[in-house]
């Protein structure tokens, strides 16, 4: 329970300020007696039926954008209407001030690519060091005992989720947090007032053009958690091989903060050799002034990046270095990253959540290092998003496969012909398969000895979204059904 005034970013000289709110709510079907309801609704008959409403149900404190542009607050018929001028901002500190109780270590992730990954490793190591840990993304919230999805398949959820969610993981004994922070949830101040002990940054390539419309507003989104979200006491932890990390290393040193970087290019944590054993890679790296050596059992050169980011996140939130790289040789697959299926007709079948140009390569680049024969790819775009990325994936399914396949992703409400008629802009000698069973059923029947089949864009999602709305649907399931036929 907090006071009003304690949550608000500035003073109210309403007599209401010394009261209570027992619960925030951003759901008016949610409402309560007693509540504060947090409207976020741009448009203003949609916002006054949400507050009528929550209203109806017993709200008697209202956040709402201000109308103009200033922070004020009047009562009207016993409930309190606080106006101000970033809603989001603000509800981001109300619920960040009322949630109180917060894990110990909470550590950020940002990236085009790896976000889950990263936050999966580190999750994992914490766990086999004893650690009481939880990862929050795009895989749900998961601890060592279990996992339970997030409203919407949100990678970072909105700021009243997100807090509680801390606090309750809180509650239940875990210690330690790494998250998932993406583009949209920066913007979106979702994850301000947090207080965050590392946050890393792992890559930058094309994406989400659908919602930043260019690639400046897209990289100013994922720069804000290093330039304002991030309080001073935190560490930075960087990709040295991508260029955008030097602008991050500025922003530190404006801020006094420090910086440490991974990859080959790095002084801090090095890459030094890699060589395969088997399907593992032998890593040598150079971390913090010591050199150590671990077998990953991931496979992906760009697991090997997301490994040492991890390794950085857990050694800054005060794990040793010798005991973190001896739990990297233990790591177990991560759902929908490379997860090798089964075999079939000798070929081994992978299923990737890549869905940008430069995961998609990533992915492709790492099967070519261990394929023998051919490697079949199975993939598509998903709807109502990034539509420039289509032709490029295209090109990039045709460079680095034998056979691509073109199906449908998530299409949503878009016409799937018309997304892959844009892909295959980029790989014209690929066969396209509308229905994304019968592709891949068509992928594994083609496979021989030798052979590997990605089927991408996925991962561990077990539904898809059409204009009908969601339908059950695995990947990997519709893999094993095939199998066992």
């Amino acid at each position: 329970m907090k006071k009003l005034k304690e949550l608000l970013s500035f003073e109210l000289s309403a007599p209401e300020c010394e009261e209570i709110a027992a619960v925030l709510c951003d759901n008016s079907e949610k409402a309560v007696p007693g509540c504060m309801f947090i409207t976020l609704a741009s448009d203003g008959k949609a916002r006054e039926l949400h507050i009528r409403e929550a209203i109806s149900r017993g709200a008697k404190y209202i956040l709402q954008p201000s109308e103009n542009g200033k922070n004020y607050s009047e009562t009207r018929n016993g409930v309190l209407f606080i106006s101000v001028k970033d809603v989001r901002r603000e509800s981001a500190r109300v619920a960040s001030v009322f949630f109180e109780r917060k894990p110990e270590k909470i550590a950020a992730v940002t990236g085009t690519n790896g976000k889950t990954s990263t936050v999966e490793i580190a999750r994992q190591i914490w766990t086999g060091l004893g650690i009481n840990a939880a990862g929050i993304g795009t895989l749900g919230v998961i601890t060592g005992t279990g996992r339970e999805k997030l409203p919407g398949n949100m990678t970072s959820p909105d700021c009243l989720e997100l807090n509680g969610i801390l606090s309750r993981l809180s509650e239940n004994g875990i210690t330690h947090v790494a998250m998932e922070a993406s583009s949209q949830g920066i913007d979106q101040h979702r994850i301000d007032g947090l207080s965050f002990d590392v946050c890393a940054f792992t890559n930058f390539s094309q994406d989400h053009s659908d919602y930043h419309r260019t690639s400046e507003n897209y990289w100013n989104a994922k720069e804000r958690l290093f330039s304002e979200a991030a309080p001073g006491g935190s560490v930075f932890v960087v990709n040295s091989d991508d260029e955008r990390s030097q602008r991050i290393c500025r922003i530190a040193a404006d801020r006094k903060i420090r910086c440490v970087s991974y990859g080959l290019r790095s002084d801090d944590i090095k890459i030094l050799e890699i060589n395969s054993e088997n399907s593992r890679r032998r890593v040598k790296v150079f971390f913090m002034g010591r050199e150590f050596s671990f077998l990953l059992p991931l496979p992906g050169d760009f697991q090997i990046y997301n490994s040492l980011c991890a390794a950085a996140v857990c050694y800054f939130a005060g794990s040793n270095a010798g005991e973190i790289f001896s739990r990297l040789e233990e790591l177990r697959p991560i759902e929908g990253r490379m997860e090798l299926i089964t075999r079939f007709n000798s070929a081994d079948i992978y299923v990737d959540y890549a869905h940008t140009p430069a995961a998609l390569e990533a992915a492709l680049m790492s099967l070519r290092a261990r394929t023998k024969n051919r490697i079949i790819t199975v993939f598509g775009c998903g709807g109502n998003r990034d539509r420039q990325k289509r032709p490029l994936m295209g090109k990039i399914a045709d460079m680095f496969s034998d056979v691509t396949i073109v199906t449908d992703d998530n299409p949503r409400n878009e016409n799937p012909a018309q997304i892959r008629k844009m892909i295959t802009e980029g790989c014209p000698n690929a066969a396209e398969i509308g229905d994304r069973k019968t592709a891949i059923e068509f992928a594994m029947k083609m496979l021989s000895d030798g052979d590997a089949l990605l089927i991408a864009g996925k991962g561990h999602e077990t539904f898809q979204l059409t204009e009908d709305g969601a339908a059950d649907f695995s990947d990997g399931q519709v893999v094993l059904n095939m199998a066992r036929k």
